[in-house]
């Protein structure tokens, strides 16, 4: 099959790499802290679950954008701030000010902005030439204009690059928006095929000169932690999520790509509509999640996947190699039970999730580049993803490695 276009892969390093048990330290001291001030029902039972978590987690390690996780000296916290005092109550001439452990929104999207342009600035610095589209992918965050935008003003690029956000998709959006970016690069390509100079032949461009897209891809999950929380699903959700960016450059040319993207699909698992939510809140992100799910994509996955491989002839065991957004460890043995693959050909979703946690939208790229740089999965091997959000959406793509 031919490819809708070529992709390359890059992580973009930024913010504080924390083992695991530090995160979850911290937490517990965050919680103890409120403990001493106010009533909250059911915390020792909330300190042993952490406890449970640490012990029992398969992640050694999680970024955070935000330098309060490294510490504990309260009073000089970004978004986990204490009140004028410094000791966490509400004062005379602060009355009604929200506590310490209750950071509105507002500060945390102004985190977010900021993270985010660092981020892009860093990930666009060598550009000498402006690609023809950025798409900047989050759902943890929202700021316009966007960090890409912002991006595309400084380097004078505004009569250049169109820039599209991709958001609230949550964690299958990665694949979408490089759909997406694909059908941009080939109908940019096509655009100037038909403008091209006589000399060459009709409706004829060189490769090097087809379309090129970036998608961004930004995601603080940090940022909307509950340091008072006593509820296990919070508690889970907080010691799985992190932090992570990563940038996928697509285009219609092959030189130094690192994959042929081949195809896409997404479906929708019927009445599943309330088992995974996400929406804002007056002082964070809320995330509802059922323990249903991954019973949901054991039970559906392998029918999204048959159907799609099978429009092109293939079956699941033709695939090589599959990057299987690691939800959780659950999710990734549900998917590979599901699809009767061994878990030598799931290993680097395995590695990611260890490494790094569930960086929501980030975390396939991530898998991706570790593929791509694994030099026992030979060049032409085929790669199967898939991922899955709100909706309940599977969303997959099969790519093959340059």
């Amino acid at each position: 099959m031919p490819p809708r276009a070529y992709v390359s892969v890059r992580p973009l390093s930024f913010g504080h790499s924390l083992r695991q048990e530090e995160g979850i330290a911290w937490m517990k001291a965050a919680l103890q802290r409120v403990a001493a001030t106010a009533p909250l029902p059911d915390v020792d039972r909330a300190m042993r679950f952490y406890d449970l978590l640490s012990r029992r987690s398969q992640i050694e390690r999680r970024v955070t954008a935000l330098e309060d996780y490294t510490h504990r000296d309260w009073d000089r916290m970004r978004l986990h701030a204490a009140p004028a005092l410094g000791d966490g109550q509400p004062t005379p001439s602060a009355s009604g000010a929200a506590p310490w452990h209750q950071a509105d929104l507002g500060r945390r999207m102004d985190l977010f902005a900021e993270t985010a342009e660092a981020v892009a600035h860093d990930a666009f610095a060598d550009d000498a030439e402006a690609p023809d589209a950025i798409l900047q992918v989050s759902c943890t965050g929202y700021d316009s204009p966007s960090a890409a935008q912002r991006v595309v003003a400084e380097r004078g690029w505004g009569d250049q690059t169109r820039v599209l956000s991709v958001g609230h998709m949550g964690c299958y959006a990665a694949l979408p928006a490089l759909a997406t970016a694909a059908d941009l690069v080939t109908a940019a390509t096509a655009r100037l095929a038909a403008t091209a100079p006589l000399a060459g032949s009709p409706g004829e461009v060189d490769e090097a000169e087809g379309a090129r897209a970036a998608v961004l891809l930004v995601e603080l999950c940090t940022l909307h932690h509950h340091p008072a929380t006593t509820d296990p699903e919070q508690i889970v959700q907080q010691c799985l999520f992190a932090d992570g960016a990563a940038r996928l450059d697509v285009s219609a040319s092959p030189d130094g790509a690192s994959f042929a993207l081949l195809d896409h699909a997404e479906a929708l698992v019927p009445d599943t509509l309330g088992e995974m939510t996400w929406r804002p809140s007056s002082v964070a992100f809320q995330m509802t999640l059922s323990r249903r799910v991954p019973d949901h994509i054991k039970a559906s996955v392998a029918g999204v996947m048959e159907r799609f491989l099978g429009r092109h002839g293939l079956a699941v065991d033709d695939v090589d190699v599959w990057a299987i957004h690691p939800g959780g460890p659950r999710v990734i043995e549900s998917t590979a039970e599901a699809l009767g693959v061994d878990e030598d050909r799931t290993r680097h979703s395995h590695d990611v999730l260890r490494e790094r946690g569930n960086m929501s939208s980030t975390t396939l790229p991530h898998i991706w580049d570790r593929i791509a740089r694994d030099e026992t999965v030979p060049a032409g091997a085929l790669v199967g993803s898939v991922a899955f959000g709100p909706g309940l959406t599977v969303a997959a793509n099969l790519m093959r490695k340059q």
